[in-house]
């Protein structure tokens, strides 16, 4: 599990892991490489380009929820509403971004893990 206070839980631990029960270790991996790419190209127009951002927090709500990374689904869940009600980005889009830090940390956190277990039965 991340390394993050568990009131901030970054993804749920049972998803991924009914996840990988499902898709295997490789694939669950891959598809986490694949939202820690969409992470990196999301949520970097300035706050002026609502449709940009909204467009991004849609695509990254869908993913990340997807993955059990529901603090960032519910930050982009919450810098769509904002963009699409016209109401001020600063707190959203300031709440996503870090949600999004942490989801690329925790990810980075993941592969690691995955590459030690690798290494460990390949060494065994």
């Amino acid at each position: 599990m991340s390394k993050f206070d568990e009131s901030e839980l970054v993804y749920d631990p049972s998803t991924l892991a009914e996840l990988e029960s499902v898709f295997g270790r490789v694939r669950l991996m891959d598809l986490l490489s694949h939202l820690n790419s969409e992470i990196a190209q999301r949520l970097l127009a300035p706050e002026t380009d609502r449709s940009a951002l909204r467009h991004d927090a849609h695509t990254l709500l869908s993913v990340s929820g997807s993955l059990g990374f529901f603090e960032l689904s519910r930050r982009c869940i919450e810098m769509e509403q904002a963009c699409l009600l016209g109401i001020d980005l600063v707190a959203p889009l300031r709440a996503a971004r870090s949600a999004a830090k942490g989801a690329i940390a925790a990810i980075g956190e993941l592969e690691a893990c995955a590459i030690a277990a690798t290494t460990e039965a390949c060494a065994a």
